[in-house]
Formats: structure tokens, C-alpha cells, sequence
């Protein structure tokens, strides 16, 4: 019976293979691209599911430069300090952003910016340049249902001028939260979450920690933002408030965890600083721009313990950019049961064209555990590089390196070859791992994206007999999830997905079927499948 089962499930992906033919939706590739602009990670492995959900909700709803306050700009974490203040000045001198070729001219932006900030930004105006912006209020629906053979999810939000409400939903985790913009800020109840400083001490959604750009060196600060995701985890669930009166922001928070706090900012063009505190532990943070040099930190106290991270990110000629950090955290700051006292350093290069780049980074830092080994030590290297041949070609190519004198060390190699060509892209990778022992994965997916969507089908090769040895390899996914499966063991895996976009009157409908097949030598093959609708309106 198993064997007819596992055969059934095996049809069954074989069937949305066949789907894949068609015209499709999936994962967006702008998401993954606009993900690794904000956080300075250089793979889409590094992410995480919850930002990539964030990010695909803007997509549906795209924050409006033109019409928006300069808390929502600012608390959607897209754009950092400077862009807002940067665009704030530009408005009021020359009018509303007509386009995305003027708004790249705006100080702060650039073409690299706007390029994987426009899927969500809109530049929709009503209005003459210099005449007020005229609130009107829009009745907007968002739902999602989504259900694979292990669980069901669904979503929906409802916005109507400045409130808006929204419930998420999957097996025994969900969030929700109801939300009302006054002139100035906003209240919340409900999920949410806070990000101040460098990730420290208030910082309860995802954080990315690994330093492989200069540009991740450092965090953007965007304070409290609702949380909308299938998983709470790491979310606070309470209530909150927040305003900015003019360079002055202010804020407080509660949740049903006992967690209390404020916060109190200041925020100019060139930098910004702030005191964040709560019932056992507070945080001063600022950020401060001189001359292209951007210096940043964060010095934290909890309970008898205190921690600090500090640093800069520099221009170094027209081609090199780098960046220094130094940290001293101790267990309470780190979320293990040891501390983290570290220095490391970055330098990026790209060429007048930019068809050439690359980084290196190298970071090292001692991990003490308390009452035993002080001497653990750890050492990162990583070195990037991305060579755009011609307009159909693409070559990256990444060495990451970790060394610990308490455990196996581990090397990683890999090499992406892209091919575009219209509506069309082949992309195949190889990567090997050695932890231990030695482990391999291939690649080979193809895709066909013609206007409004995208089809993927991909054929995984893998031999990697030790679990130390794993490598995670992202699959593109239905938008708001994200997939990055860890391989092990010796086998292959077949992925598809196929999605369909039809309108009901006014409600824009998306339907999305992802099949996948994995067989192992180990193992009994296994199946999956997954549906989702989403209707926008």
C-alpha cells in the first residue's frame, strides 16, 4: 500500500510538470532581487521566509512615493532615512515623481535602487506640483488560501483609508492585527514587530547575520511595522504606538509577554540616533553620514551585562567600496548560551559598466562559552563574483570558508551560469561542499516567462553521504512562501509549478500548483504538492 501511495503522489508531480508548460506565476524573482539589495546577502539561501512575505506584500499593495507619509515610507523598511528625506526635499521643489527615470536622478536613489525597488513602489499622482495631497479613502481585499499535503493556510486583509486590518492563519501558528494611520503615525493591536538599533536589544523580526557585502555590515532601523505571516514566531502580540513629530520620532510598545518599552529618535538627512528602553534593558543607537562615510552603532545594557557593535562603511574610489565593524556581545545579546567578540572587514568592487563585480569579507571572532573554553574560535571568508558576459550571459561564482578550532571546518563552492534570451532563461549550478567528508549538487532549471508570468521546471542531481556535509539550494516557490531545502544523502528531485491569473469582475484572481518528486538511495521517494489562490480587489 506505501508503494501505491508513494507512486500516486509521484503521478501527481508528474502531472504539474506538464503544467509548467503554461503560462505561470511563481516565486517573483524581483522579491528574491529586491531581498538581497536590502539585507546585503549575497544568495538567496541566506533569506528568510518571513522577509521574502513582507516584501511580496508590497507588491499588491506598492507604497506610494508620491502620496505617502514619511513615518509609512519609513516604517515599510524599503527606503532607508536618507532616500525618504532625500525624496521629501525633491517634492517639494519640483513636484510629484512622474517616473522611475526621474526618480533615479533623485539624490540617494540611483539606477541599482530603483531597479529592485520598483516592483513595489508606485508613483500614482492626482495632483499639480505644489498643490495638497487630498485623502481618499479605498475599500481594498487581499486573501490567500494555500494547502499542501501536510497543511492549510489562509490569509486575508482588509484596508479602507487609514485603517486597516489583517489575519493570518496556518495550523497552530497565525498572526493578526488591526492598525489605524493617524496624520502623524499609527496605532496597532495585534502582531507586530520592533527593529531599532543594529539588531541588539529590540529587534524581534528576522535579522540577517551573516557578513558576506560590506553592505550587510550594518542593519536599517524602520522601528514597528505589522507582522502578516503564517509564522508568529519571534513576533510580539500586544499593543503599540508611534509618531513623528517632525525630526522627532517617538513610540511605545507592549506585549502580552509582559514586554514593555519606548522609544525616542531623532531623525535627520545625514543620520540618526536613538534611546530605546525597556523594563530590563535599554539600547542607544545612531547612524551619522560625513562625506560618503557612513559610521554606525549600537551600545547595549541588560541587567548587569553590556554589549556594543560599532562601525563604518566607506567609499574607496570611484570602483571600491568597504566596510569595518567591531562587536563585543555577551551571552545575553546573542541568543546562545555563549558570547560573540568579533572584528570584521569588507571590500567590494564593480566596474563603470557594472558588468564586473565581486566582494571579499573576512570575519573573525571568539565564541567563549561561560565556565568553559574561552579560546573557541571562529574565522568566515567569502568571496563573491558576478561577470555579465553579454545581455543573454551571466557568470557568479562564491568561496565561502568557516573555520572553528572546536569542530569540523567548512567549505563551500559554488558556480551559476545564466542564459536569457526573451521570455526564456536556463540556469544551471555546481556546488560543492567539504565538512567532514565531501558533498555535491547540480542543477539544471528552465524557464519561461512571458508577460505577467513565469513557468519553472528543474531537474536536482545530489550526492553528499554525510548530514555535516548538506547543502541548501533555494527552489522557486508560490509568492509569500519561500523554499530552501537542505540535501543529503544521494538522489535527484524534480520541481515544477505552474499558475493561472483570471479576473471576476474587479477581483484579480492567481491560482498556483507547485509539484515536486524527491527519491533518495536511502529512502522511499517522496512528493509534494501545493495549491494557492489569491484574490486582490
Amino acid at each position: 500500500m506505501a508503494y501505491f501511495a508513494s507512486m500516486k503522489r509521484g503521478l501527481i508531480s508528474l502531472f504539474l510538470l506538464f503544467a509548467a508548460l503554461f503560462p505561470a506565476l511563481g516565486q517573483s524573482e524581483e522579491t528574491i532581487r529586491a531581498a538581497l539589495y536590502l539585507t546585503g546577502a549575497d544568495t538567496a539561501e541566506e533569506l528568510d521566509d518571513r522577509l521574502l512575505e513582507e516584501l511580496e506584500s508590497f507588491r499588491s499593495r506598492p507604497i506610494e512615493l508620491n502620496r505617502s507619509s514619511r513615518a509609512r515610507m519609513l516604517e515599510s523598511g524599503l527606503l532607508s532615512p536618507y532616500q525618504v528625506a532625500s525624496l521629501e526635499d525633491y517634492r517639494s521643489l519640483s513636484g510629484d515623481v512622474l517616473s522611475f527615470a526621474e526618480l533615479e536622478l533623485v539624490d540617494g536613489f540611483g539606477k541599482e535602487a530603483v531597479a529592485a525597488l520598483r516592483p513595489f513602489l508606485s508613483l500614482s499622482s492626482s495632483r499639480r506640483p505644489g498643490e495638497a495631497v487630498k485623502d481618499t479613502v479605498r475599500i481594498t481585499h487581499s486573501a490567500v488560501l494555500r494547502a499542501t499535503l501536510k497543511d492549510v493556510g489562509a490569509k486575508y486583509r482588509l484596508g479602507a483609508g487609514r485603517f486597516e486590518a489583517a489575519v493570518a492563519w496556518r495550523g497552530s501558528d497565525g498572526t493578526f492585527y488591526a492598525l489605524y494611520r493617524t496624520r502623524r503615525g499609527k496605532i496597532l493591536l495585534g502582531d507586530y514587530n520592533t527593529r531599532y538599533g543594529q539588531g541588539l536589544a529590540f529587534w524581534s523580526a528576522f535579522q540577517f547575520s551573516g557578513m558576506t557585502t560590506p553592505e550587510s555590515f550594518s542593519k536599517r532601523a524602520v522601528g514597528i511595522t505589522p507582522s502578516w505571516s503564517f509564522s508568529g514566531a519571534g513576533t510580539l502580540r500586544g499593543a503599540a504606538w508611534d509618531c513623528s513629530l517632525g525630526p522627532v520620532q517617538l513610540a511605545l510598545f507592549g506585549g502580552l509577554d509582559g514586554t514593555l518599552g519606548a522609544h525616542a529618535g531623532w531623525l535627520g538627512r545625514r543620520g540618526q540616533a536613538g534611546l530605546t528602553v525597556s523594563l530590563d534593558r535599554f539600547s542607544l543607537e545612531g547612524k551619522y553620514a560625513f562625506r560618503g562615510v557612513m559610521f554606525f552603532g549600537e551600545a547595549v545594557w541588560k541587567g548587569k551585562q553590556a554589549g556594543a557593535l560599532g562601525g563604518l562603511r566607506f567609499p574607496a574610489g570611484d570602483r571600491f567600496r568597504g566596510a569595518v565593524q567591531l562587536r563585543g556581545l555577551p551571552s545575553a545579546f546573542t541568543g546562545r548560551k555563549y558570547g560573540e567578540y568579533g572584528f570584521a572587514a569588507g571590500f567590494g568592487y564593480r566596474s563603470d559598466d557594472r558588468s564586473l563585480s565581486g566582494s571579499w569579507t573576512e570575519d573573525v571572532a571568539l565564541l567563549p562559552i561561560p565556565g568553559q573554553d574561552p579560546r573557541r574560535l571562529q574565522v568566515k571568508s567569502t568571496v563573491l563574483l558576478s561577470w555579465t558576459v553579454s545581455e543573454q550571459w551571466l557568470l557568479e561564482s562564491r568561496l565561502a570558508s568557516r573555520y572553528r578550532n572546536y569542530e569540523e571546518s567548512r567549505t563551500d563552492f559554488r558556480a551559476d551560469v545564466t542564459w536569457v534570451q526573451g521570455t526564456w532563461t536556463v540556469k544551471g549550478r555546481l556546488n560543492g561542499l567539504y565538512s567532514g567528508g565531501f558533498g555535491a549538487l547540480t542543477y539544471l532549471e528552465g524557464g519561461w516567462k512571458p508577460p505577467g508570468g513565469s513557468g519553472w521546471l528543474r531537474l536536482t542531481l545530489f550526492s553528499i553521504p554525510d548530514w555535516q556535509a548538506r547543502i541548501y539550494a533555494y527552489e522557486r516557490d508560490a509568492p509569500g512562501n519561500f523554499t530552501v531545502p537542505a540535501y543529503y544523502g544521494t538522489g535527484f528531485s524534480v520541481m515544477a509549478y505552474g499558475g493561472w491569473i483570471f479576473r471576476i469582475r474587479r477581483t484579480k484572481v492567481k491560482l498556483y500548483l507547485r509539484g515536486s518528486y524527491l527519491w533518495k538511495k536511502e529512502k522511499p521517494g517522496q512528493a509534494g504538492l501545493k495549491v494557492q489562490l489569491m484574490a486582490e480587489r
